[in-house]
């Protein structure tokens, strides 16, 4: 029975994870018909316990992971600018992602593009 709830446990955990993706300094406006794609500049995140999130599971997810990744957002003539994208992972992540600034998952490069896209077109 006690192996049935740690199953149960480890799998709700892997499921509470934010994200959230701030551009740092200004996003330059997108020209006219091309295209937005983002590449991610550092290869291993920054951010507590990310690379190795030994206190996460010892602590079966009161401690959480915080990973910082930076993109360049580029559109097929230039730079547009830098983002960050900070995601966690643990059970604070259940109070942190009904705020608006965060979003519900694990922040695949596709949703960050999506979000760069979206973050674009309300850019000056």
């Amino acid at each position: 029975m006690n192996r049935y709830i740690a199953i149960i446990l480890t799998l709700f955990l892997s499921s509470c994870a934010s994200y959230k993706v701030v551009p740092e300094g200004e996003l330059k406006k997108l020209p006219e018909g091309e295209k937005v794609s983002i590449k991610k500049q550092n290869e291993w995140p920054e951010g507590a316990h990310c690379f190795e999130p030994l206190f996460y599971v010892l602590s079966l997810g009161i401690i959480p992971t915080h990973c910082v990744d930076t993109y360049t957002v580029t559109a097929e003539s230039n730079e547009l600018g830098t983002v960050k994208v900070t995601s966690m992972q643990g059970w604070v992540t259940l109070l942190m992602s009904p705020f608006p600034v965060w979003q519900y998952g694990f922040g695949t490069e596709k949703d960050v593009e999506s979000n760069v896209s979206s973050l674009i077109e309300v850019a000056e």
